[in-house]
């Protein structure tokens, strides 16, 4: 399960998953700071634009999302941000960098049956717990799976509350 956000592309909205949303900001970014200055905000109206219409040509109403293939598509359409010239400045501090994000392993506080490891774990690899469950289960039947149970709820923090945010409202 990925995280979705919406977004206003081109004067068009648009739903794309998390990973292309940071593709695409960090590749609008480092076009921006690429332009000389002069018609900035038309240049970047005109390639929000362009990127509106490739989204919508490739759009089904069976695919809705934008997901992080076709970010890769309209930039090789449109072409690498380093096609647009040299920077003409640095990033400022809350634009994206090309840094890497690194993710930590957390035991889950909303998907957890006895101490959210399982959860943890899944939402780490981003794939469904259930499965991590049933690894687990086959884990304590067959072997040692209940001291590694009990080792990995001691030694993974907790999610700090800040990092799943109150989702009643959806």
């Amino acid at each position: 399960m990925k995280k979705t956000v919406n977004v206003n592309i081109g004067g068009i909205a648009f739903i794309l998953d998390e990973d292309a949303y940071l593709s695409l900001k960090r590749y609008l970014a480092e076009i921006e700071i690429r332009l000389d200055g002069t018609d900035d905000k038309e240049t970047m109206q005109d390639i929000e634009t362009r990127i509106a219409d490739i989204f919508n040509e490739t759009l089904t109403s069976r695919n809705q999302v934008v997901d992080l293939s076709l970010v890769h598509r309209a930039i090789a359409i449109i072409g690498n941000a380093q096609e647009f010239g040299e920077p003409r400045r640095s990033l400022t501090p809350e634009e994206p960098t090309n840094t890497p994000s690194y993710r930590k392993l957390y035991r889950s506080r909303n998907d957890q049956i006895v101490g959210g490891v399982c959860g943890g774990i899944a939402a780490y690899f981003e794939i469904d717990p259930t499965l991590i469950r049933i690894l687990m289960a086959l884990f304590i039947i067959f072997g040692i799976g209940l001291i590694v149970y009990i080792v990995l709820w001691i030694i993974i923090p907790k999610a700090p509350e800040t990092r799943y945010p109150n989702t009643s409202n959806f």
